[in-house]
């Protein structure tokens, strides 16, 4: 478990460096399809910024569920909705965080 929250804790490092170099860039670009490109680049790099801190969480079991209050599932999730604000986004990458467990410590 340790090398996947290594191995995302780097990810997350270079995400954020890509980012700040995207940041600069739409600072002094001059072309508005440049200008806009990169904010659509920034928003996905903090997007999956986002996710991956979210990836880290579950690996650490530190991602909390609770059942939905309506006993109803919300659109897009299944019942035992998650507290995650990314829950539909992931569930739309295909991960089910309501299926993750703890980790166990053997």
């Amino acid at each position: 478990m340790a090398d996947s929250i290594t191995a995302l804790k780097q990810a997350i490092e270079f995400e954020r460096s890509a980012l700040e170099k995207y940041q600069e860039a739409l600072k002094t670009a001059t072309h508005q399809e440049t200008r806009d490109a990169l904010k659509s680049y920034i928003s996905d790099k903090e997007q999956k910024i986002d996710t991956l801190s979210w990836f880290i969480m579950a690996e650490t079991g530190s991602v909390e569920t609770s059942p939905s209050e309506s006993g109803e599932a919300a659109e897009g999730e299944k019942s035992g909705a998650s507290k995650c604000p990314f829950s539909k986004q992931l569930a739309d990458m295909g991960i089910d965080i309501s299926q993750m467990k703890p980790p166990t410590f053997e």
